[in-house]
């Protein structure tokens, strides 16, 4: 699902809000939030009406276009913001005055995820308010009658087990949920202290170490450029001098990389290992091997899907990667 974040060119704080989409980007891949800066905000006025606004734009939304607005200026009736089923509005008012910590980076990051899910139910703010709690338990459905509970929410970071029930009873996508859960994992660790080290345009790269032979072609002259025309990192633990040892340095590289891709096409217990840490930490891995060798990869991952090339073609392999990105992910060459 596309939503295109709104914003006022000469807002404040632009860089908290970019850091924020970029990293709500990085975190899952059912959303894909794009940022749109407007000449106008989106009240002429000094406060926003939320009902004047859905009065005025109820009838201009485009099937399946939907805008998150994300204003300096207050509500009239004082709320962090409104959803309805293609389009909200998010107030940054008296944030980093008033409530902050935690960071308005990690509010934006919240209040962006509640919108994207309420686009998902498609359903209008007043059916979402029966099923809401009236006393805040720390989900993202409280409904924070005291303004400052919703920094229980964020250090929470939850949908509770009730509200997942709903959520499917409205035939929610499962990967709508999947998505939302990873980007409010995101809030909880920057709200508490404990932020992610995530590069979201990092990939790491997992296989065995060799000089010009057919495993190393195929990163030099396959892997990396393909990544590099995606505007993706390619990094091996190789490539990164610091002192430490070899496996702390990948395991760190595992970890602050969004995407990981595994050559498989060896009997390299290590590269066995770090696969198993990649799936562990929940990361999303590519598995690429030598078409010659896919028959012999170990029966656990056989049901796994895996990019194969010919041997020594490393433009197919260059354009199978790419391919790859560009349709599972919101990648452009």
């Amino acid at each position: 699902m596309k939503i295109i974040i709104n914003y006022y060119c000469g807002i404040r704080k632009e860089n908290q809000l970019r850091q924020a989409v970029s990293k709500l980007n990085g975190m899952q891949r059912y959303y894909y939030f794009v940022l749109n800066s407007r000449e106008n905000d989106v009240c002429p006025t000094r406060v926003v009406n939320w009902q004047e606004f859905t009065r005025k734009n109820s009838s201009s939304q485009n099937a399946g276009e939907y805008n998150v607005f994300i204003t300096e200026k207050p509500f009239d009736d004082s709320w962090f913001s409104h959803e309805e089923s293609q389009y909200a509005i998010i107030s940054t008012f008296g944030w980093e005055t008033q409530f902050a910590p935690p960071s308005l980076r990690a509010y934006l990051e919240y209040q962006i995820a509640q919108a994207a899910i309420q686009f998902e139910l498609d359903i209008d703010e007043l059916t979402e308010m029966r099923m809401i709690h009236r006393s805040s338990v720390g989900c993202l459905f409280d409904f924070c009658g005291k303004k400052d509970e919703i920094k229980l929410g964020m250090r929470a970071g939850v949908i509770c087990p009730k509200c997942k029930s709903d959520l499917s009873g409205f035939g929610i996508n499962p990967d709508a949920i999947d998505s939302i859960e990873k980007m409010l994992g995101l809030v909880r660790a920057e709200a508490i202290g404990k932020p992610f080290l995530l590069n979201e345009k990092d990939a790491f790269i997992v296989m065995r170490y060799s000089r010009n032979d057919e495993n190393d072609n195929s990163y030099r002259y396959g892997i990396k450029p393909a990544l590099e025309k995606l505007g993706i990192n390619a990094i091996r633990a190789d490539s990164v001098i610091n002192s430490g040892q070899l496996l702390e340095k990948i395991k760190k590289g595992i970890e602050r990389s969004r995407f990981v891709i595994v050559k498989v096409d060896s009997e390299n217990l290590n590269v066995y290992f770090e696969l198993g840490l990649a799936m562990g930490l929940g990361k999303d891995v590519l598995l690429v091997s030598n078409q010659d060798y896919i028959f012999q990869l170990p029966s656990d991952l056989k049901n796994w899907e895996c990019l194969t090339y010919t041997s020594g073609d490393y433009e197919e392999l260059s354009k199978k990667i790419e391919r790859y990105y560009i349709d599972n992910y919101h990648y452009t060459c």
